[in-house]
């Protein structure tokens, strides 16, 4: 019998975290859970990454870091410290995404990023998990792979607009762009 290739949890499935639950005992290879707005959901999120199943879901944030504090502050206080180390097992990369209008009218993806190695999950695991989507955050900004720094190349290339390059570049950057 041929296994499927896809499956929708049904309407009767009362949320996401009961569905990632029941998935999990199907053995998929891989787990789409869509948003992370809960503690439910990203409490059965980790628990698939921790029984080895990969997991892929949404969190609207605006940086990984972020992202991290995002998941952490959904969790109960009493369990958070415990959590985030099974998060920082789990994890292995975050990635952050914006669609920037180009002067053609057409749409150009970009994106900031963090991949958890080693040397990533040592750095973190010396720190109070409170620190950590801070540290994440100057990371990306000190290699100058933020949203806001491709955006700015993206205006000195002359493929986006001024005003579009200054919706996401902190206002306090903006004298730092050249004039059109």
């Amino acid at each position: 019998m041929l296994k499927p290739h896809q499956s929708q949890i049904g309407r009767h499935v009362p949320g996401f975290a009961e569905g990632i639950r029941a998935g999990m005992r199907r053995n998929p290879d891989l787990i789409g859970v869509g948003e992370i707005r809960d503690q439910e959901t990203a409490e059965a999120a980790i628990a698939a990454g921790e029984s080895g199943h990969v997991c892929l879901a949404t969190c609207h944030t605006h940086s990984p870091g972020e992202t991290i504090s995002r998941m952490l502050g959904l969790l109960p206080v009493q369990s958070r410290d415990a959590m985030a180390h099974a998060l920082l097992g789990t994890l292995s990369f975050i990635v952050v995404q914006v669609l920037v209008r180009t002067r053609d009218g057409r749409r150009r993806a970009v994106r900031e990023f963090i991949t958890f190695d080693t040397a990533l999950r040592s750095a973190l695991g010396q720190l109070p998990h409170e620190k950590w989507g801070e540290h994440i955050d100057n990371i990306i900004l000190l290699e100058k792979r933020r949203i806001a720094d491709q955006v700015a190349t993206l205006y000195r290339r002359h493929d986006i607009t001024r005003e579009e390059a200054c919706l996401f570049i902190p206002h306090h950057e903006w004298s730092r762009l050249p004039d059109a």
